[in-house]
């Protein structure tokens, strides 16, 4: 498979590691942590970030965030 995952900076390293261990191809594209101050701005460039997703290229998108100011919630 071939993945996109959009990510937390924040969340990165660990991700990275678990990349490099998985048998699937990841495309990374990291977000601004310092859109965590605006949950309602991050929560928005998360969704334009996944309807900018070319589905013929990707299986399916994974999302690298924790709570993150609940952006991911909804």
């Amino acid at each position: 498979m071939r993945l996109r995952a959009i990510a937390c900076e924040v969340l990165a390293r660990p991700l990275y590691l678990a990349a490099v261990h998985s048998p699937h191809v990841v495309d990374f594209e990291l977000v601004d942590r310092g859109l965590h101050n605006e949950p309602d701005v991050l929560r928005r460039a998360l969704q334009e970030r996944i309807d900018a997703v070319d589905e013929k290229r990707y299986d399916a998108i994974v999302l690298g965030y924790a709570l993150c100011s609940n952006s991911s919630a909804g």
